[in-house]
């Protein structure tokens, strides 16, 4: 086993053509400790049987890490999870009930003995695909290797190097090229749980429809009363509540490096927006009528004479400061 060294990669394909080349997890855990320690910290801290395909025990029959299939189910009953508990229960069984039989209906018309459609059409694909070397090391055993990569396939044991046939039990695209290359048929290497009897056998058993509370038997007991509702003063949280130490910033895609092509003229290196074949509204030029009496600061009409009776700062033909001294202004009597 090497390190995954580029030289050394190199010098082993041309020195030891024949010798396989394995890629062990630590190797793995390295790079990612160098890149980035916190995250390395993180998995160790995990069970890696739970994360990494590297320790996941042969023959189950499923090599999937993601959570995708409790994820639908979770966004199927969302709704359902806000109301109370004999409503949300009661929502649920009618989905698993509908999805059961629909199930069920969906292989009844498959043949028993024969790989169900969804694998047909795995294998077929890999078969499609070109590209693999096919070398003969022993009795069934062969190396299957393209430009870059070489793995030891065992026909017999059914086994692969990458552990890939061992995980899902239908095999890849290098068992499928070494079976191929002996001229025999892909679908007898498939495990027996992908077989149509074996599916037949999940959804034999459906799921029976209940009655109504019409239909329930009357007690002396007293009936529950459902409990008073409070409404709260904050919008309810509807999202879901994250962990302390799951990731609270928003992951924002950057958008450097990325062609940008614009949807009108298609051409690359700016959008509709910007495109120059797009007509732009004309802006709309509004002209400002301008004032016969020009207004000083404080929104008096005043002129800019130089006299103490010709304009200033307030007054209506004067100079807007009142002289010191007493008032000379004579007071008017009525007669």
């Amino acid at each position: 086993m090497s390190d995954q060294h580029k030289g050394l990669l190199e010098v082993v394909k041309k020195i030891l053509p024949t010798a396989e080349h394995g890629q062990r997890a630590s190797a793995t855990m390295k790079e990612i400790k160098l890149l980035n320690p916190t995250s390395f910290e993180y998995l160790m801290e995990k069970n890696p049987k739970s994360w990494c395909i590297a320790f996941f025990q042969e023959g189950k029959i499923c090599d999937a890490v993601e959570n995708g299939l409790s994820e639908s189910f979770n966004n199927i009953i969302r709704d359902a999870r806000k109301k109370p508990i004999i409503t949300m229960l009661e929502e649920i069984t009618l989905y698993v009930m509908e999805r059961q039989f629909n199930l069920s209906i969906k292989g009844s018309s498959w043949p028993e003995f024969k790989i169900c459609p969804t694998i047909i059409t795995l294998l077929i694909g890999y078969e499609k695909l070109k590209g693999k070397n096919v070398l003969p090391t022993g009795l069934n055993q062969f190396d299957t290797r393209n430009l870059t990569e070489s793995y030891v396939v065992d026909l017999d044991k059914k086994t692969y190097s990458c552990r890939v046939w061992q995980m899902n039990g239908y095999g890849c695209l290098h068992s499928v090229a070494t079976i191929s290359f002996l001229n025999r048929d892909v679908g007898s290497y498939v495990d027996l749980m992908y077989y149509g009897v074996f599916y037949k056998n999940t959804y034999k058993f459906p799921m029976y429809g209940m009655n109504g509370n019409n239909m329930l038997p009357y007690t002396d007991f007293t009936p529950l009363l459902p409990p008073l509702r409070i409404k709260m003063s904050d919008r309810p949280k509807v999202n879901k509540r994250k962990d302390a130490s799951e990731k609270t910033t928003r992951h924002m895609v950057s958008n450097v490096g990325k062609r940008i092509l614009c949807s009108v003229c298609k051409q690359v290196g700016h959008n509709k927006v910007t495109c120059p074949q797009v007509e732009k509204p004309k802006k709309l030029k509004v002209e400002r009528r301008k004032k016969a009496i020009s207004e000083d600061g404080n929104g008096r009409r005043g002129g800019s004479g130089t006299k103490a009776n010709e304009g200033g700062n307030g007054g209506e033909g004067g100079s807007g400061i009142k002289p010191k001294g007493k008032d000379n202004t004579r007071k008017m009597k009525h007669s």
